[in-house]
């Protein structure tokens, strides 16, 4: 499990990146798809903080399957923004949409056998993660409203 944890992390984060800084500044991104990205992004690390921070429990079960419910519909409804993007764009969005609910399953099954309360390295990393995202969503409110200079991509316009 310590593995596929690790390993699924990794390439999520890598992913992540590629399309923010490969994509995203190659193309610019509309305000509607920044407010996307926040909600979003915002949704999932709110997830993975339950199993974080909490014993599991019948409620705190309930919460976080509602989150993870909430979290993959939310991803969803960003195919309906995007146009015209190329293929490497697609596939990297496709392998994020895939890794979604997969991550969010194995953090879930791992906080469901206590494996995280038994191995302490893997909670870091979780750790590790939860602090890599929320570095994501400060780095993406941060550069593309106050860094990003909106006349150097024509697809930026709201």
């Amino acid at each position: 499990m310590t593995t596929f944890l690790c390993a699924i992390t990794i390439i999520h984060g890598l992913l992540f990146r590629i399309d923010e800084f490969k994509f995203h500044k190659k193309r610019g991104l509309k305000k509607v798809e920044l407010i996307n990205a926040l909600f979003d992004g915002a949704l999932f690390i709110g997830a993975l903080i339950i199993p974080l921070f909490t014993t599991y429990s019948y409620w705190w079960e309930k919460l976080y399957i509602a989150m993870c419910i909430c979290s993959c519909l939310s991803i969803i409804k960003n195919e309906f923004f995007y146009k015209g993007l190329e293929i490497g764009e697609r596939v990297t969005h496709a392998l994020l949409y895939v890794l979604h609910p997969v991550i969010l399953f194995a953090y879930y099954d791992g906080w469901k056998v206590n494996y995280f309360d038994n191995h302490y390295y893997v909670w870091m990393i979780q750790l590790l993660y939860v602090f890599l995202g929320v570095q994501a969503i400060t780095y993406q409110i941060i550069y593309w409203n106050y860094i990003h200079d909106d006349n150097s991509s024509n697809n930026n316009s709201d």
